[in-house]
């Protein structure tokens, strides 16, 4: 593609220049939905062409799920940092607060980008929703893990039921403006949501005050 601007473009080696597009994708996407967002804008965020950004990522679509796997790798890795840290003795009702915290934090830092799918759920790369899905399946396996439960119904509805609450109570603290003098109303009722399921279905858990 022949380029309009004679703006001189920085020289940066493969790996700099994935990374300055993938910088741009990330602060686009976390401003926008999917479908707002242009490859041309991208290109122009990282200072390199369309064609440049086609060469390291085949579509929109496939930059989005790069940006979006980046995402959950990051939300994961500082949760379990995060439960790590209070130690082998942590209550599970102080685990599950701690997880919830810092997904809370992530949200405030790309209120946007985090609400758009959720809004929208057609919205975006199809293949993004499955890895969603997964995510989604990861996150009850490590619920499982804090409570002690194994595998089985009725108590896997409650965990995905949770994990359901929980994104819908956030989608309503987004919209508000993730004021931070209610982050801790919002943890607490998400841990009761999630006590409150297991008692209806008759599972044991260590979730009390």
């Amino acid at each position: 593609m022949t380029r309009t601007d004679r703006r001189p473009r920085r020289r940066l080696d493969p790996e700099q220049r994935r990374a300055a597009i993938l910088d741009a994708a990330r602060a686009a996407f976390a401003q926008a939905p999917y479908e707002a967002v242009s490859v041309a804008g991208i290109a122009a965020a990282a200072d390199s062409s369309e064609a440049l950004v086609h060469r390291y990522f085949a579509s929109k679509g496939v930059l989005y799920l790069a940006v979006l796997q980046e995402s959950i790798d990051e939300l994961l890795t500082r949760q379990v940092a995060a439960d790590t840290a209070l130690g082998s003795r942590a209550a599970a009702r102080l685990r599950l607060a701690t997880s919830i915290e810092v997904y809370l934090e992530v949200i405030s830092n790309s209120p946007a980008g985090w609400a758009a799918p959720l809004r929208n759920p057609h919205d975006g790369f199809p293949a993004a929703a499955e890895l969603r899905a997964q995510t989604r399946e990861r996150y009850v396996d490590l619920l499982r893990g804090i409570l002690a439960l194994a595998p089985g119904q009725p108590r896997d509805h409650a965990l995905h039921g949770y994990l359901g609450f929980l994104d819908a109570a956030c989608l309503s603290w987004v919209a508000a403006g993730c004021p931070t003098d209610q982050r801790r109303a919002l943890v607490e009722m998400a841990v009761a949501a999630l006590a409150g399921a297991l008692d209806a279905v008759g599972t044991a858990h260590a979730l009390s005050p």
